[in-house]
């Protein structure tokens, strides 16, 4: 199979089209897509012949590719055997700042590195600068007190920049140092925010780099910042789209936000750049990577077979092909394939009988047992919930090897506690289940949840839904839409909520946005779409409606009656004053309920009262009264007057003013003086 770089850069310039457009400002764009990764220039005392391998390798690093930046670095430190900094990009590679876990075998790995930059001699005052602050990160090393290790970094990498102002890289670098020093706890962002601080202004200076770009996503994924990072998200897979970590970290802003085709598009491009890649060399965790986004998005815009598809394609990728430093990445993935799947489409059948990983014995098991808890608490089985935390009790000992068991409140406890939840929930025991997932809900509301997780908060609105609470539950999908928007079954859930809880308007709105959504929706996503489109034409919709003509004409039922009049600002229960000129012709479609409104002096009615008469009532509407009556003469001083229709609330939809039911509001914008308003039943 030979690699397929033609459908890559096709996926690329479908993705970036006005970058491609533009490419003529950035130096690295008349480079071959697979190629390309960005424009570096790290200057080393070296010899200058080894100058392009080292850039070449800093451009690697900058987009995590560890396994190909150690070859370059190594490259250059076989050709000078004394350059000291090619040693210190080796130990840079071995540490994944910012990526993952760092294994024993690396740390050896890089330690070894370190020391030989140590030994070397061809150094200038800068390169030793960089070597010292790689020594705050590695001595002393240990995975329980890594946060210590990574401040130290962050200060040595300041001190960096400090002394060396002209240095971007420097820059650079100690911008992702603040990243890995941000502990997950942070719900204040301090240092994420410094980062974004030194990185912004640079994004437009150097629109080349990879750094800038990429660490910008990294900086600006949550839920706060998420909107700052779109640039800089578009930017990154144009810079480099030879890595596939590249091509997919825009995704990450993408999801955030809810924009889940460019998040599709996005892991696309990814996948064909791996599968090309694995092709001849490790590297399936990029794969997997960007086919778990693709699960995640498709499941939100109802395309479940695609994602079905996913988790089936899943089970060909050989574990063997993944990078050894990322060995235990593949069955987490492997198991969170069909968790996701059966959480996301309500199986619970399906949920409660997913079996543990064999080869995994933390995250993917967490994953599985709590997909048996989440089903147990829908199917109200309480064995099942007690089962599920009796086993994740046991597991949580076992992952904590002697030492304490992460505690109940904390991120590394985030899926224990969702299980205790959804167990307290399956025993009816509402308050347990609030007062653990509360926590969380708001701890993810600043920071975010992980990526291709559930949130919390929305956990916590279905919960109020199902307990007959659904006002509460509406509250609580309006909150986590703000943090994880568009996703399907919050949109599905919070019109439910509102539906239930008497709020036709918002679950219109919703229903709506779910269904311009899934266009093209399949599997099981087609039932409960079928459901909102049954929920949308029992609609009493009553439509506003701009026309061309002065004449209003009879939008209700069996009319084409034409009565002239002027709009102002028809308030309900109130009179509208007398002003010079009118603005437009106003209809009452009729249709049971009338216009009525308090008549003002000098308003007539166009059955011939009197001037002096009320044309509506103290109370509601009434229902029974096939009156017609219209305000003539009436500007209110305005340009474009606000009519307020009693007791409904009016939504903007293209040229159209849907009254859908729900409160009083006013209507943004009026007709012009020559528009027609119709109210169509």
């Amino acid at each position: 199979m030979r690699p397929n770089i033609a459908l890559l850069h096709g996926l690329i310039a479908l993705l970036f089209p006005l970058s491609f457009a533009q490419s003529h400002d950035h130096p690295s764009d008349n480079v071959p897509p697979h190629t390309r990764l960005g424009s570096v220039s790290f200057e080393i005392s070296c010899h200058p012949k080894l100058q392009r391998d080292f850039n070449h390798g800093i451009a690697l690093l900058h987009s995590f590719w560890h396994n190909e930046a150690e070859g370059a670095f190594g490259k250059v430190a076989a050709a000078d055997p004394q350059c000291a900094i090619a040693y210190w990009g080796e130990a840079m590679t071995h540490f994944h700042l910012y990526l993952g876990e760092t294994s024993p075998a690396d740390l050896l790995a890089g330690n070894e590195a370190l020391n030989n930059a140590d030994k070397a001699t061809e150094k200038s005052s800068r390169e030793i600068a960089y070597i010292r602050a790689l020594h705050a990160l590695y001595d002393g090393y240990k995975p329980d007190g890594k946060y210590t290790n990574f401040k130290l970094y962050a200060y040595a990498m300041e001190t960096v920049s400090a002394s060396y102002p002209h240095d971007l890289e420097a820059k650079v670098f100690y911008a992702l140092a603040l990243l890995a020093a941000s502990p997950p706890d942070d719900v204040s962002l301090a240092l994420t925010r410094k980062a974004t601080e030194i990185l912004n202004p640079l994004l437009h200076e150097y629109p080349d780099h990879p750094g800038i770009a990429h660490y910008l996503v990294h900086a600006c994924d949550n839920p706060e910042m998420a909107q700052q990072g779109l640039e800089a998200a578009r930017q990154y897979a144009r810079i480099a789209p030879a890595s596939p970590h590249a091509l997919h970290m825009p995704s990450h802003i993408f999801a955030r936000l809810g924009l889940w085709q460019e998040d599709i598009r996005s892991n696309l491009a990814s996948k064909v750049a791996a599968e090309n890649i694995i092709l001849t060399n490790v590297g399936a965790e990029n794969l997997l990577h960007a086919m778990e986004f693709l699960e995640y998005g498709y499941l939100q815009i109802g395309h479940d077979d695609e994602a079905r598809a996913i988790i089936v394609a899943s089970r060909t990728i050989n574990a063997a092909k993944v990078d050894p430093r990322y060995a235990s990445y593949y069955p987490i993935v492997e198991a969170r394939f069909p968790v996701l799947y059966a959480i996301e489409t309500r199986d619970w059948v399906s949920a409660a009988h997913l079996e543990q990983p064999i080869y995994d014995e933390g995250t993917g098991q967490q994953l599985t047992l709590l997909a048996h808890a989440i089903a147990a608490g829908h199917l109200h089985d309480v064995s099942m919930a007690d089962a599920a935390v009796h086993d994740m009790d046991l597991l949580m000992v076992k992952r904590s090897k002697g030492r304490p068991v992460p505690k109940s409140g904390t991120p590394a406890a985030t899926i224990p506690d969702e299980v205790l939840a959804w167990a307290a929930f399956a025993r009816g025991n509402w308050d347990t289940a609030v007062d653990l997932l509360r926590p969380i809900a708001d701890r993810q509301a600043k920071v975010g949840k992980g990526e291709v997780e559930l949130p919390a908060r929305e956990m916590l609105a279905e919960m109020q839904l199902l307990s007959g609470h659904p006002s509460d539950g509406f509250r609580e999908y309006q909150i986590s839409l703000k943090s994880d928007p568009n996703r399907f079954n919050a949109l599905l859930g919070a019109a439910d909520a509102a539906l239930q809880s008497g709020q036709r308007a918002p679950a219109f709105t919703y229903y709506k946005k779910l269904l311009k959504n899934c266009s093209g929706a399949t599997g099981p996503a087609l039932a409960e779409l079928d459901r909102v489109r049954a929920a949308l034409r029992t609609s009493p919709s009553r439509r506003l409606q701009y026309g061309q003509s002065g004449a209003i004409r009879n939008g209700g039922v069996g009319g084409t009656d034409s009565r002239k009049g002027y709009p102002c600002a028809l308030r309900q229960y109130g009179c509208v004053p007398h002003h010079a000129r009118p603005s437009a012709d106003l209809y009452d479609a009729g249709g049971g309920d009338g216009l009525q409104r308090r008549r003002c002096p000098g308003e007539r009615s166009h059955d011939g009262s009197s001037e002096t008469e009320r044309s509506c009532h103290q109370g509601a509407p009434s229902r029974s009264s096939k009156k017609r009556r219209v305000v003539e003469g009436h500007q209110c001083g305005r340009l474009h007057p606000v009519p307020v229709i009693h007791s409904r609330r009016l939504i903007r939809s293209g040229s159209e003013w849907i009254d859908e039911g729900g409160t009083e509001a006013d209507l943004p914008d009026g007709p012009s003086a020559s528009g027609l308003l119709r109210l169509v039943v």
